[in-house]
């Protein structure tokens, strides 16, 4: 199967360095077009036929995401490559796309080139989380939208409507205002990474917690938050300073 690909970077050193390890790690890759900035980018995906877009965060004249809002009709599946822009890492982590960190590492192009295989098979739901992906770049605080799969289905939730996440080993369950609880295959570890920036906080190993559905902090029996639904969820020792300097600053946003 070959795959057409196009690498967006201005830096030619690192752009060398990918061409010669999908060379030599995914043969199946064939390098169709090159660019190094946002307006080279848009002229050469419009003109080339490819299935695979390899696109650097931040270019001189922009970001990837303005190729992108440029280019959504296109069919190429998108790999992001970027050193560590925390804001565009939760944009694309949020939207369940693939992104690679510099430098790149063999085993993770190589993964990365498996997710693109599978997105090809499924092209609406990967046309979704680009969409996804765009209006959370774009968007700021809890207006931002995340990406959960299922066996059966695909959600796309505004984060302000996560009440909180509950953890059950390898897997989370996310409790929503006016909507069933949806239980999906991800430890409550990534969840605290993800949501963490938009107001959450993770009270105990079980339980992350949106602070704006918090009504009180219980003293007794150990230490408990009160949520408005009236569920109340244990505050660890460890996690109890934590906690009420978040819920503080909270309230006074």
């Amino acid at each position: 199967m070959e795959i057409k690909s196009i690498i967006i970077e201005d830096e030619m050193n690192a752009r060398s360095a990918l061409k010669n390890m999908l060379d030599y790690h995914c043969p199946e890759i064939s390098i169709v077009g090159e660019a190094g900035t946002v307006k080279e980018a848009v002229d050469v995906i419009k003109s080339v036929e490819s299935d695979l877009l390899f696109l650097d965060v931040n270019l001189p004249d922009g970001t990837s995401f303005d190729i992108l809002k440029k280019i959504k009709k296109e069919k190429s599946k998108i790999v992001f490559i970027t050193a560590h822009d925390e804001y565009a890492l939760q944009a694309i982590k949020m939207c369940a796309l693939d992104y690679l960190l510099k430098p790149v590492k063999p085993d993770d192009l190589r993964a990365a080139l498996n997710k693109v295989k599978q997105a090809i098979e499924n092209e609406e739901r990967y046309n979704l989380n680009i969409d996804t992906c765009i209006d959370n770049y774009r968007e700021s605080g809890q207006q931002k939208k995340i990406i959960l799969n299922t066996a059966e289905n695909m959600f796309v939730l505004e984060i302000k409507n996560i009440i909180r996440c509950e953890a059950s080993e390898n897997y989370s369950t996310l409790h929503l205002v006016d909507e069933k609880p949806i239980m999906v295959a991800k430890t409550l570890k990534e969840f605290e990474e993800m949501l963490a920036p938009f107001g959450f906080f993770r009270l105990h190993q079980s339980h992350l917690v949106n602070l704006r559905f918090v009504s009180a902090y219980e003293k007794k029996s150990g230490g408990h938050a009160r949520l408005q639904d009236g569920q109340r969820l244990p505050v660890s020792k460890r996690r109890k300073e934590g906690f009420l300097k978040a819920l503080e600053a909270s309230i006074q946003l």
